[in-house]
């Protein structure tokens, strides 16, 4: 077990409180990353981690360490692997302020660089939702929000996906560029190797989550792309994940899951109150994915072409293979609709026939 996956079994509650946090007996407390005065930041202990519900903000025990700390990545687990782990490694350098009297003095390092790992590139893409969210409100988020009700989702929808704009791109990307080295920015997959933010025409952004960390992030442009440009941006050198990923974990026996194309596709449904998760692109499939729905009955909803009728098939034959229930094999909109979000939006939101 590396360091990283040790740090991640110090439970979150008693870092919390070591740094002097007021955690109730319901596990959750004032957030301390914005003004309330009613407790909205939960503690999850059975992830060990975080979600403030007025903010946003969201992370493990070392993003909790560091944001607390202002510390940058590497150091806050160099610290956390310091206080909990004494076996680890050596002392820390220099001295920071004290968050605990009976716990022993160190000091920021600000340039250390975090570990490479994929929990790195976790704390990255948090980093940058959680700024995003903190930036004021403009013209540029306002477009956002009515372009996803444009698509037909509510409130509680981009809230539960916790969806999220890029308001000030410059901004937002001074803020990594100050808080990250550029080998992990580029390894995260969000910067390109001229070092720039990826996401330079694509400010609605879409974050796919495992155990309720970010592990992806897809960009969206508002309206058409201009020349040159794709309607998603992908990260830079990432393979994509499955979208909505832990839903699985959490479903009954025998509940069909529709496997769309578009994380949008995988929202509609959910919306309409049934269990979907997205593949990202018809054209990418890890056979080891499969098992994640050995306890599910599938039906493959993909876009209404001949990629998404071919890839249908074939997923199709690797689920039989694997001896998963497969609904019907496969399920398209009608002709004229390309995917399930375009078909609901047609529908004015009514089921019908959509399933």
């Amino acid at each position: 077990m590396d360091l990283l996956e040790r740090l991640q079994e110090v439970d979150i509650l008693t870092v919390a409180r070591d740094l002097g946090l007021e955690v109730n007996a319901y596990h959750k407390m004032c957030c301390p990353f914005h003004e309330e005065d009613t407790p909205s930041l939960v503690f999850y202990p059975a992830t060990n981690s975080f979600y403030c519900f007025g903010c946003g903000k969201t992370g493990n025990n070392v993003t909790l360490y560091s944001e607390v700390n202002k510390l940058a990545v590497g150091e806050a687990i160099r610290q956390l692997a310091f206080r909990y782990l004494p076996d680890a490694g050596s002392k820390p350098r220099r001295p920071v302020r004290r968050i605990n009297p009976d716990l022993p003095q160190i000091k920021r390092l600000g340039d250390t660089k975090p570990d490479r790992h994929e929990e790195v590139h976790s704390v990255i893409y948090e980093s940058f939702r959680d700024y995003c969210l903190q930036q004021p409100s403009n013209e540029l988020s306002q477009q956002a929000l009515d372009y996803l009700k444009e698509r037909g989702f509510s409130e509680k929808t981009v809230r539960d996906f916790r969806l999220f704009s890029i308001k000030n791109y410059p901004e937002a990307s001074w803020h990594l560029k100050n808080r990250f080295s550029t080998l992990d920015l580029q390894a995260s997959g969000l910067f390109n190797e001229k070092n720039n933010l990826i996401f330079f025409k694509h400010p609605l952004i879409i974050p796919y989550h495992r155990d309720g960390r970010i592990v992806y992030l897809q960009g969206r442009v508002l309206e058409q792309p201009p020349e040159g440009f794709h309607k998603y941006m992908f990260l830079a050198g990432k393979p994509v994940t499955l979208f909505n990923h832990d839903l699985l974990k959490h479903l009954k026996l025998g509940t069909r899951v529709y496997v769309t194309e578009g994380a949008f596709d995988a929202m509609t449904l959910v919306q309409a109150g049934h269990a979907a998760v997205s593949l990202g692109s018809a054209n990418v499939f890890k056979r080891e994915w499969a098992k994640l729905f050995q306890r599910c009955e599938v039906c493959f909803y993909l876009d209404n072409d001949t990629t998404g009728h071919r890839a249908a098939e074939e997923l199709g034959e690797i689920f039989h293979q694997l001896g998963i229930t497969t609904t019907h094999q496969w399920k398209t909109p009608p002709p004229g609709y390309k995917d399930v979000n375009a078909y609901w939006q047609a529908r004015g939101g009514v089921q019908g026939e959509l399933f």
